[in-house]
Formats: structure tokens, sequence, C-alpha cells
């Protein structure tokens, strides 16, 4: 029989090590290629691949409703401009599409539906980027910043999410610190939802 392991009580384990570590590879490695993939599409955007070109008809699709203020530009406005890493101007295009005609709830619909999924995905990247940030700040700051997250995470939710605040970035934030999903989704759905009513309001009752 081997020796006996004594394990000391203070001791830190790394349970799945190889595991996580695979991951983490896979992870870096899927945003590499996507970047490449990226910057190979903007290097190319003119020429006469098959890819290219039919990733180019995708984006004038894309562009093209959005600027006439379509219901599936309404859908691509929320999906893309709901992540965290894209910049568009969320209140007026929703005014926009009120202002197209459309009715208020089919309007309301598509974009909840859109930022629902994309600030999902928010969420979820900032969750993978949870033991990057434990590795770029000490261990007491982490649980520090996640203890005030929890506390006061519901009023910011709202705040950021009803006011034209990067309430993307935030989502990002808060999968980092693994803040309650439900919670998250309660006040963040409560914050458009008073927001899109406002913007609604004027736009019916001032254009």
């Amino acid at each position: 029989m081997g020796a006996k392991r004594v394990f000391s009580e203070t001791r830190m384990f790394n349970y799945h090590r190889r595991m996580k570590i695979a991951s983490g590879i896979l992870w870096v490695f899927g945003i590499a290629i996507f970047l490449s993939l990226f910057i190979s599409f903007l290097a190319l955007r003119n020429s006469d691949i098959p890819g290219i070109v039919f990733f180019r008809n995708i984006m004038a699709n894309i562009t093209s409703n959005i600027a006439d203020s379509t219901l599936l530009g309404i859908a691509y406005t929320s999906l893309i401009g709901g992540l965290f890493f894209i910049f568009m101007p969320m209140e007026v295009l929703f005014g926009r599409f009120l202002g197209a005609g459309h009715q208020f709830i089919t309007v309301l619909f598509l974009y909840l539906a859109g930022l629902s999924a994309a600030y999902t995905a928010n969420y979820f990247i900032g969750l993978k980027f949870a033991r990057i940030s434990k590795k770029l700040i000490s261990p007491r700051k982490f649980y520090a910043l996640k203890g005030k997250i929890n506390k006061y995470g519901g009023i910011a939710i709202y705040f950021f999410n009803a006011l034209p605040l990067p309430s993307q970035i935030l989502a990002a934030i808060l999968g980092v610190f693994k803040y309650n999903k439900t919670r998250f989704y309660v006040f963040f759905l409560l914050g458009q939802l008073t927001k899109c009513v406002a913007i609604s309001l004027g736009v019916y009752y001032f254009l």
C-alpha cells in the first residue's frame, strides 16, 4: 500500500484542472478564429469569392431592413445592437420603428425578444471571463465586489436599462460575477419596458 496522503485544512484544490485548461484554450481559439474571419472579410469584402459574396449579401439585407424600419429590421437591431461590443443608437432606432407605423405591441415584442437573446449572450460571455477576472484582481477584492453587486445589482440593472446607459456592458459584468439570472432578467425587462413606454409616449404625443 502507498503512503497515506496528509491534507492541510488550508490547502486549495483545483478540480477538473485539465478540462478547465482545455475549455480555456478552445475559447481563446474560437475567438481567434472569429477575429481572423472578420478581418479577412473586411480585407476581401469587395472580392467575388462565393463565401464573401454570401456574407456581403447578408450584411446588405441586414442594413437595408434596419434602414427601412421593417419588422425584420427591428429584430436585427435589437439582436445585434444588444451585444456589448457593438454600438447602435438603440433608443433612436426604437423611436424610428414606432414612427414607421408598426403596432406598439409588435415592435415591443420583437425588440425585447432580440435584446433578451443579446443580453443572454453578453451575460454568458462575461461568465466565460470570470476565471480571468479572478486572476486580474485579488480574491478579496473580487468577492467584495461580488457582494456589492449582489446587494445593489437589482437597482443598477433597472436604471441602466431604463436610462440611456451602457446596460449591455453591465450584463457582461454581471456574468463575470455570476449574478442571479432570474433577478437579472426581471430587472432588465422592467427597465427596458419603462424606457420603451417613455419613448413611445414621446413619439405618439410629440412627433
